[in-house]
């Protein structure tokens, strides 16, 4: 969700990373903030929250930032 050029809901069949799910949204639109990507997932009674650099990914730098994503994750692009 947020600054995505298709945000919604994607169902997914086999594991992908936060960078194929962004590509997925048809991408950051221009006014995302790329430093400020941030991966939510419910772990019981809490979130854990996980932070992206799209510029620092996209650029091969630190990419154990890429996590594989599970179900129910919600990615949310300020």
């Amino acid at each position: 969700i947020g600054k995505v050029n298709n945000p919604g809901r994607f169902a997914i069949n086999t594991e992908i990373d936060v960078l194929q799910a962004l590509a997925m949204a048809g991408g950051l639109n221009p006014f995302a903030k790329e430093k400020e990507v941030r991966i939510f997932r419910k772990a019981g009674a809490k979130t854990d929250i996980f932070m992206f650099n799209y510029d620092q990914v996209s650029l091969g730098e630190k990419l154990e930032q890429n996590i594989a994503l599970k179900r129910g994750d919600v990615i949310v692009v300020r």
